[in-house]
């Protein structure tokens, strides 16, 4: 019985095909690289525009919060120095505070507008009160 034959025989060799490089391929997927990156460009334009807004957005209302703040602090501001400068207010301090008296009533200058307008005499006593 004969045996299989040898490759040699047969005349094959137990060799890689060699092929020559496909240059239409490489270049098909050079193309369709090329295409899907321009596709996306006017994607990623458009997020950044988006990203720009966005920020923007936050920063519009961060300004807007440090306003109302702002205000709100003026206001309250405003309102405390009206009621520190209130007259009440400003004798009850002295009278705390700086342990001032109110004057006798003997002691006490009524004064007119158009009194103030008139240079004071120099022979007339002064109504000061003693300073400490």
């Amino acid at each position: 019985m004969f045996g299989p034959a040898s490759a040699s025989e047969r005349g094959w060799r137990n060799s890689p095909v060699h092929r020559d490089p496909d240059n239409r391929r490489s270049l098909w997927v050079f193309k369709l690289v090329l295409g899907v990156a321009i596709a996306l460009v006017p994607l990623a334009v458009y997020l950044l525009q988006t990203m720009s807004y966005v920020k923007t957005s936050y920063a519009i209302e961060d300004l807007r919060g440090l306003e109302a703040r702002l205000s709100d602090a003026e206001r309250r501001y405003t309102i405390g120095k009206a009621f520190k400068e209130s007259l009440p207010a400003v004798e009850q301090r002295a009278g705390v505070e700086l342990g001032l008296e109110r004057p006798a009533a003997a002691r006490v200058i009524v004064v007119s507008a158009a009194e103030l307008d008139r240079p004071a005499p120099s022979a007339a006593p002064s109504h000061r009160l003693k300073s400490r």
